[in-house]
């Protein structure tokens, strides 16, 4: 039997089982840091396997180490664990027990698969060169997990020598995994602001100061940093996703809160548009009579693939899919993804794994999002083959 025979077979033999998991978890969503009960399952998992594990790495993060037979260099893979604020329609045998909360972007079959993974290669422990890193991160949604669990020390001892991750994607088909030579998906930032005006009553605008004038003043004059400050083949979004002013018809608001992300594929554009933004509000203060307080927060950087690292993970998605089922994306996504933490401190390679159903047409973070739960074996079969890829 080969290697990839090996792996398939050993994958196939344990679908079951990890299929069973990921429904467990998707039963018994939880939210940012929240992820009690899936920590718990992901950590009975492992101590079966006998894989010595940290736990509350980043408040509810794990850490896992496997120990192969032969010296070689330590690579890590990660899954996300957290889910959504979204309320899960009726229907799956196995839906959402907990109103409100939904694993509507796959982070639950996420955590099957490395899970998977990390039983295909305990059994294979006593001939693997080096030491393969689990890591079973909180929080992605709110892009506070993956630095959470950097500041905890989750590199620290040992630090991995490359990174893998992935993310299904509905739109793909099952049995495909796609990819990106470069940027993959965009940065974040995120800024709140306060604009601060005085209160007075409506029949008497001239004894106030109009916040709610200053707001909308502001939101138009953001929207000419992408058309007119930023070059137009870079890509770039600022969205306005909150605001809020105001308690009567006939009281002029004293303020007004706003929050905002900004979304780029180039740190120097995230830059132009903070300074752009700094600018507006200044102008504001002068032209308006305005005031303002600004929280500017950097959630993420854009997550870049490392080449000669993604060269190797193609080449073992080719022998485990075939190469016509390897397929370059057409263009990253302005999505954003905190495991480019990870990839700015060590080589990393990120997929997207086809998770199509067909005839069903959605897309993560929507309340009919669903997968196919096929791509939780092949998604084992692709991650073990790119581990043992990357340790030679």
């Amino acid at each position: 039997m080969t290697k990839l025979e090996g792996i398939a077979q050993a994958a196939d033999g344990l679908s079951d089982e990890i299929v069973a998991l990921r429904r467990k978890i998707h039963e018994h969503p939880e939210l940012a840091f929240e992820e009690q009960q899936t920590a718990m399952r992901v950590e009975e998992f492992l101590n079966r396997l006998g894989i010595a594990c940290r736990t509350g790495v980043g408040k509810t993060g794990i850490v896992a180490l496997l120990q192969g037979g032969k010296p070689g260099p330590t690579i890590a893979i990660r899954a996300d664990m957290d889910a959504l604020p979204i309320n899960e329609p009726d229907g799956l045998p196995f839906a959402s027990k907990v109103p409100g909360k939904m694993h509507a972007c796959g982070h639950d079959a996420h955590t099957a698969i490395v899970l998977g993974v990390a039983a295909i290669l305990s059994r294979m422990k006593d001939d693997i060169a080096g030491r393969v890193m689990f890591v079973f991160q909180p929080a992605e949604e709110t892009l506070c997990g993956a630095a959470a669990m950097l500041e905890a020390g989750a590199f620290a001892d040992p630090a991995p020598d490359a990174i893998l991750g992935f993310h299904n994607w509905p739109q793909l088909r099952t049995g495909t995994v796609g990819w990106h030579p470069d940027a993959v998906m965009a940065s974040s930032d995120a800024f709140d602001v306060t604009i601060k005006g005085v209160g007075g009553h409506g029949a008497h605008p001239h004894l106030a100061v109009d916040s709610i004038i200053g707001a909308a003043q502001f939101v138009n004059q953001l929207q000419t940093i992408i058309s007119r400050e930023i070059a137009p083949i870079s890509s770039a979004v600022v969205t306005i996703g909150k605001i809020a002013g105001g308690t009567a018809r006939n009281i002029i608001a004293p303020s007004v809160e706003l929050s905002a992300s900004v979304r780029t594929l180039e740190s120097e554009t995230a830059a132009k548009i903070e300074a752009a933004v700094r600018r507006i509000l200044e102008g504001l203060k002068v032209g308006m009579r305005l005031d303002y307080e600004l929280n500017w927060t950097k959630l993420t950087p854009v997550l870049r693939n490392d080449k000669p690292t993604m060269a190797r993970v193609l080449g073992a998605a080719r022998e485990m899919l075939g190469p016509t089922n390897v397929i370059e994306m057409p263009s990253p996504s302005m999505g954003s993804e905190d495991f480019a933490w990870f990839a700015e401190r060590v080589p990393a390679a990120h997929l997207r794994i086809g998770s199509k159903i067909d005839g069903h047409d959605t897309a993560i973070h929507r309340a009919d999002y669903q997968l196919n739960e096929q791509v939780i074996p092949l998604g084992m079969k692709v991650m073990t083959r790119a581990v043992l890829s990357l340790m030679g």
